[in-house]
């Protein structure tokens, strides 16, 4: 490869790639409010504080809460286009990482059906009676059951970028990879995770955008959301710096080239611009509509980018001509109309399910 990613290759693959990058970073987007929030929240059961309103029954923690049992549904909806169209771009690689991961994989659908019933749990009246103890450990679960599922994800991609060690798993067992490679990547996932949550939830406590009038005095404040937002970038820089200097070196000529050079400057562009505005947020105790348009805009460039720079890295390690053949032959089946039709139908109607509830909240 030797143009800016994904141009210079067939168009079908182009084609796949790009639906495949802009489907994923919506499902990320979405993952991130529920991964981060539910973190958040347990963190907030755990440790209440001592001011006159505990940390769990402020504006950020209380929207979070009734959000994220429908966030969890949106995401998982949003899933099943990345999900088609990854096995579209990696049928073997992405089959043969899910059964090596054996018991692992086989458990993911469990953990999110028993961490979805936790979120309604967690948003129902009935567990503020119960001991401090019983909340933290219930929300506390819910969240360790995200950050699994972040786990499996995060171990197929990289298994499937390490053909080579395929044989040997399948006798031992162990990931054919360093240990701190999850780790890196997880918290690069994790704190990217917890910025993009502050610029969700930032939407939901402005004044005027939903949440009831009686907390809108309190929520006025952005101090809280942009700590959050500027140590999750923390985390993830410095993750991103250390995964990125132990990564292959054809990953790293690839992303830092004509490739994917411009995406990482983009990236970079996108998360300067909003650490600048949150702490502009949190100097002045103040957040405008058009300062959290403008953050907005940069957590949209930065999670496309580095969607696009995470591909860059699985391609580095593939058979790109194999690859491509198998696209040609996919886009010969057809199907693309029906897929459209039926993705146009859900997001109308998670529309309009934010639009009702919202209109009736207010």
């Amino acid at each position: 490869m030797d143009r800016i990613f994904p141009f210079g290759l067939p168009w079908p693959t182009e084609f796949y790639t790009v639906l495949y990058v802009l489907t994923f970073a919506l499902h990320q987007a979405l993952m991130h409010y529920v991964l981060a929030g539910s973190l958040y929240v347990a963190w907030t059961m755990a440790f209440p504080g001592t001011g006159a309103t505990a940390r769990y029954e402020q504006p950020i923690a209380t929207a979070l809460r009734d959000w994220m049992p429908f966030a969890l549904g949106a995401a998982i909806t949003a899933g099943v286009a990345p999900l088609l169209f990854v096995q579209i771009l990696y049928q073997r690689e992405f089959y043969t990482a899910n059964l090596l991961l054996s018991w692992r994989w086989m458990i993911v659908i469990p953990a999110l059906i028993v961490a979805f019933y936790l979120l309604y749990l967690i948003k129902s009246q009935l567990m503020f009676h119960w001991p401090r103890l019983a909340r933290a450990s219930v929300a506390t679960l819910a969240g360790l059951l995200f950050v699994f599922v972040g786990f499996c994800w995060t171990a197929n991609h990289l298994l499937s970028m390490h053909a080579a060690g395929w044989p040997d798993m399948y006798v031992t067992g162990a990931l054919p990879f360093a240990a701190s490679t999850v780790v890196l990547r997880m918290l690069v996932w994790g704190g990217g995770a917890f910025a993009s949550m502050a610029t969700e939830v930032a939407w939901q406590i402005v004044p005027g955008t939903g949440i009831p009038k009686e907390a809108q005095t309190t929520s006025s404040d952005p101090r809280p959301l942009a700590a959050i937002a500027m140590g999750g970038f923390g985390v993830a820089l410095v993750a991103a710096a250390a995964y990125m200097w132990q990564a292959d070196a054809n990953f790293r000529a690839l992303a830092f080239g004509i490739v994917g050079g411009p995406y990482v400057v983009l990236a970079l562009v996108g998360v300067a611009l909003q650490v600048v505005l949150w702490y502009r947020a949190w100097r002045r105790a103040v957040l405008s509509r058009m300062a959290l348009a403008l953050i907005t805009g940069g957590w949209v460039i930065t999670l496309l980018s580095v969607s696009v720079v995470r591909e860059i890295g699985r391609w580095s390690t593939l058979d790109v001509a194999s690859l491509v053949a198998r696209h040609q032959s996919a886009i010969e089946v057809g199907g693309l109309t029906i897929f459209l039709i039926f993705a146009v139908v859900n997001f109308a109607a998670i529309a309009a399910c934010i639009w009702t509830v919202r209109h009736n909240t207010t």
